[in-house]
């Protein structure tokens, strides 16, 4: 290893809270910024979700005195056939559906990150039995630059496809961000907006940090009724919104008809791109129309007068996303396997039961 690169390892809550400042302004300056990868959000994600069969795994690669690399990872403790395995996983998931997650590292310096922490898991193989490093955005420069230096050492990686992202440049105008959409989508959203009026006075609040406890009450009450078991899931987002209080993270679109409220929007505000988070709709109201939709347009135009670029639908091939969107990014999960016996039977499990895929089909 050059001796003007080092690798750290942080395994403790307490060591983790003293990056909060490196950890953004690094990320600020890589190309992989996203809010699914912010100390406040994957902080306040090992808060609520680190249990004891996770332990934080964090690596921190410095050139001399700088930070060029961070890998946001945990070490979680399963069993495979009845053996015990450490897979090496991303802080983040699944309990907290986040997206695009990646080792982030300073523009430029990609390549020797890579190298940097494919040599530093080689030389601590006693630590770890598998890396399973789901929804790696397909265009990572970190996958890239880890797959080759996997490969230059003879080692067997798998990559599988993940989740899709659906996403949509936004234009200056609202006029002209409805003359790009097809004439379909543009007459159904208008048409079921006149229907919905109908039924009595309609109002689309937005919500920031001020009123974020009333909005957050009234969103749970909607996303439950539909989906139920969240609470864990909302104990992080108060957290999260405690947390980012001084820029507001979070941003709460509702739609009401005669002041009752029939269907809410989570939105994750992040740099130019407005992030469709979490949708709670009350299909009792009418469903004849698709209230869900109706929010959704709405939200976009509100994103476009307060300056967003991007509309980001999240992981998800749901029809209704892509008769928005106008673009989008495909996800991949990454698996390399140690020499061991608990890993080697959960990468057979995986082949068999891909070639019984083949054979069925």
């Amino acid at each position: 290893m050059s001796p003007s690169y080092r690798v750290s390892v942080i395994e403790s809550i307490t060591g983790m809270a003293e990056m909060a400042k490196p950890w953004n302004d690094l990320l600020l300056e890589s190309r992989s910024n996203s809010i699914f990868l912010t100390w406040e959000w994957l902080y306040t994600w090992s808060e609520c979700f680190l249990e004891p069969d996770r332990r934080l795994f964090i690596l921190l690669v410095h050139k001399d005195d700088e930070l060029i690399g961070v890998a946001p990872w945990c070490i979680r403790r399963s069993r495979s056939y009845g053996l015990p395995m450490k897979k090496v996983e991303f802080l983040g998931v699944p309990e907290t559906g986040s997206d695009y997650l990646d080792v982030f590292a300073k523009r430029g310096k990609e390549k020797e990150v890579a190298r940097q922490i494919y040599r530093h898991l080689q030389s601590a193989k006693s630590r770890w039995d598998a890396l399973a490093l789901q929804d790696i955005p397909a265009d990572s420069l970190f996958l890239l630059h880890f797959l080759n230096q996997a490969d230059e050492d003879g080692k067997y990686a798998e990559l599988h496809p993940g989740p899709y992202s659906p996403s949509v440049s936004l234009p200056a105008t609202v006029e002209a961000f409805m003359a790009q959409l097809s004439p379909n989508r543009r007459q159904q959203f208008l048409r079921h907006h006149r229907i919905l009026k109908r039924s009595g006075e309609v109002t689309h609040r937005v919500r920031l940090a001020e009123e974020i406890g009333p909005a957050l009450k009234e969103f749970y009450r909607i996303y439950e009724r539909r989906w139920g078991g969240s609470e864990g899931l909302f104990r992080f987002l108060e957290k999260f919104i405690s947390r980012s209080a001084g820029e507001p993270r979070i941003r709460f679109d509702m739609l009401s008809v005669n002041g009752r409220d029939i269907a809410g929007l989570v939105h994750l505000r992040y740099g130019p791109t407005l992030s469709m988070y979490l949708m709670g709709v009350d299909h009792s109201f009418d469903k004849s129309i698709s209230i869900g939709n109706i929010l959704v347009g709405l939200s976009i135009e509100k994103g476009i007068v307060d300056g967003f670029s991007r509309y980001d639908f999240l992981r998800g091939d749901e029809d209704y996303k892509f008769h928005w969107s106008n673009d989008g990014k495909r996800a991949v999960h990454l698996y390399l396997y140690g020499r061991k016996a608990a890993p080697l039977s959960w990468a057979a499990g995986r082949f068999v039961k891909a070639i019984a895929k083949i054979l069925i089909r």
